[in-house]
């Protein structure tokens, strides 16, 4: 039974507390409003959440899933955030603009300084490209929309999440945007349905999750889910669930720490269970968010909640979100400037220097501002702060559109880093044919328009993933006679029995099927991103092909690097420095490349190490003939990359 709605109750049975706040950041505002009870605990929770984050992003691959501490984040935020609504509203002191100006002073400061520091260190340490995406992402930060950009600049092939500096911020969207609509929410539930409330809330969470299960069948692992809001406000409208009574009245101690336990369970095996190929946030952020809800309801005067009291615990998570703030502009300028992978030392110096500049942030930043504009005046506090912000936009911006000027490369090195926003050019639409004959995420493929095969020329099928389609320009262009089709996909390996996604079961069956049996096809060439678990596979393909009396060939794994290949090659020209180069070249690709050249063979096929033309002798080539790098990302090819490969290939 859920626990009655009223100005003298929680979830936890914790009365509404009148006396004086002794940390700014927990009171409510102005002379006699409710302040809701301090719960050292939840900073302890906060710890739990922000610590996995950091050493995740610091290179400790023993918790894969780090980085669900955001959900916890969310969870902790609905419930702090509906507590003191329900509270002043109660009371009869609640004010949309004394609302937003605890807002302000609460995230402007720390926020405002992070930006601005980070834009300055970008000047500084980054090239034109990676400048340019800066500044807009300091644009959309300071408008609280950087989960929409970070959303709708996110593909296949964007640039590796180790360089964008504000990544991180697009959880602060999220709340945000969530607190624009729900103070209105509750006003309006208050007004009219106050009995509802939790009927109201429930009918949120629920709506948000079924509709982020909807859009993972129809898009699985898409962006949309993972950054926007209509499919994260469930974890919000969870913890605002606890709040307003929604979780129910657990009367003896033993049931209290019973589910107190099995919410840092949850937490905690979510850290172990949860990796990046996982299906998040739906369903999976589950796990982290039910074992928040019910740490915040009921661990109060329980083992658990002492434990997550103590002092420790307790004194990181005040210093919370200037650690979220901080922890990872200080990784990626770290990784940019080495170019080396992370030691344990690293590792180990990262989060300390990360504790240390949140330590300074929360006692010279976010203190002070507390203590100072905690009662100012509404009006004249989101004044300053939306000023501040409006700064941050126009610096961004200007640093976006001026990049090219701030930083300034030799020309020889200007034409590498040009190649970091490859994947947004036209030479790259005309290289990958992005769309009908390339599928991928929201674009389906077009069998009718890709597949025509001539009646009299020499038809040549390429079929595969994006490592596929990376090669279909330059082989149209090596043998202009031919009648060059392509059939690829993102993420679909040309492998029989196909599996995976719906774009790849399709398409590959029909192209080494149907299509097959009914055309008269010379040649078809295989290319993937091949991994150690297809070389068994790839022999009965091509022994499949063959026994149709058609040529085929079978186009081996291109070299891969430990970042965005074009960025690490104009830095390593900078430095004069090329070493660094070798220690961030992946070295499966080769183990592969070795293993499928004898199955392709022994099936009939012909194979093209890719991996030896760029590599010859071991010393691997970094520039097409004109400058270009060989890739544009960790391991596709360029244009002139793809065309060095074909050319050496003898196709």
């Amino acid at each position: 039974m859920g626990l009655p709605l009223g100005a003298g109750a929680n979830p936890t049975g914790a009365p509404v507390s009148r006396r004086k706040c002794k940390i700014p950041d927990k009171c409510g505002s102005g002379a006699g409003a409710p302040v809701i009870k301090y719960r050292a605990d939840i900073d302890g929770l906060r710890t739990l959440a922000v610590l996995p984050i950091v050493m995740f992003h610091a290179g400790v691959t023993q918790i894969p899933g780090g980085f669900t501490g955001v959900d916890v984040f969310f969870v902790i935020s609905g419930f702090l955030i509906t507590s003191i609504i329900q509270g002043e509203m109660a009371a009869g002191r609640f004010s949309i603009a004394t609302f937003y100006r605890r807002r302000v002073v609460r995230i402007v400061p720390a926020l405002f300084v992070v930006l601005a520091a980070t834009l300055i260190a970008g000047c500084l340490i980054l090239l034109p490209g990676e400048l340019r995406e800066l500044g807009r992402s300091a644009a959309a930060a300071a408008g609280f929309s950087s989960n929409i950009f970070f959303w709708r600049t996110s593909n296949y092939f964007s640039g590796a999440a180790e360089s964008k500096a504000l990544l991180h911020t697009w959880s602060l969207g999220v709340e945000e945007q969530f607190y624009i609509f729900y103070p209105l929410l509750l006003m309006i539930v208050a007004r009219f349905i106050p009995r509802r409330i939790t009927a109201v809330l429930a009918t949120l969470a629920i709506g948000s999750f079924l509709l982020g299960m909807v859009i993972e069948w129809k898009v699985p692992g898409g962006a949309f889910n993972f950054y926007m809001l209509p499919s994260r406000a469930w974890e919000l409208a969870l913890g605002g669930l606890i709040a307003v009574g929604g979780f129910p009245e657990l009367r003896t101690g033993m049931a209290r720490t019973a589910a107190a336990s099995v919410g840092l369970a949850s937490i905690i095996l979510a850290l172990f269970v949860i990796g990046p190929d996982a299906s998040f946030p739906i369903p999976w952020a589950m796990l982290p968010a039910l074992g928040s809800a019910l740490l915040i309801a009921y661990a109060p005067d329980t083992a658990i909640g002492g434990l997550l009291s103590t002092r420790p615990a307790v004194a990181i998570g005040r210093i919370s979100f200037s650690l979220y703030l901080w922890h990872w502009p200080i990784i990626v300028f770290y990784r940019l400037v080495t170019g080396a992978e992370l030691s344990w030392q690293a590792t180990v110096g990262l989060i300390c220097l990360s504790l240390i500049a949140a330590f300074i942030s929360y006692q010279w930043i976010e203190k002070p501002f507390l203590a100072r504009f905690r009662q100012a005046p509404s009006g004249r506090t989101i004044a300053v702060g939306l000023f501040s912000l409006l700064s941050i936009v126009v610096a961004g911006l200007v640093v976006s559109f001026n990049a090219s000027h701030i930083r300034v490369l030799p020309p020889a090195v200007q034409v590498v880093a040009g190649y970091g926003d490859y994947s947004e050019s036209k030479a790259w639409r005309y290289q990958y044919r992005r769309g009908p004959c390339f599928a991928g995420e929201g674009l389906a493929y077009d069998a009718k328009a890709c597949l025509r095969p001539s009646a009299t020329g020499t038809n040549i099928l390429v079929l595969g993933d994006s490592h596929a389609a990376q090669y279909w320009r330059a082989i149209a262009l090596q043998l202009p006679k031919a009648n060059v089709m392509q059939a690829t996909a993102s993420g679909c390996r040309p492998v029989l029995p196909v599996s995976g996604l719906e774009r790849c079961t399709d398409m590959v069956s029909y192209a080494l099927g149907p299509f097959l049996d009914a055309h008269k096809i010379d040649t078809v060439i295989l290319g993937g991103r091949w991994r150690a678990e297809d070389v068994a596979a790839v022999g009965p393909t091509v022994a499949g092909v063959r026994a149709r009396g058609i040529k085929i060939v079978v186009i081996g794994p291109t070299v891969e690097y430990h970042g965005e290949f074009s960025q690490l090659l104009a830095r390593a020209m900078i430095r004069q420095d090329f070493a660094a180069l070798e220690r961030l070249r992946a070295t499966e690709q080769r183990d592969i490349d070795r293993a499928l050249a004898p199955v392709v063979l022994k099936a009939g096929g012909r194979y093209i190490s890719a991996y030896d033309i760029e590599c010859p002798g071991g010393r691997c080539v970094y520039r097409a003939p004109g400058g270009a790098p060989m890739q544009f990302d960790y391991g596709h090819l360029t244009l002139p990359g793809a065309r060095y490969v074909i050319a050496k290939a003898g196709l």
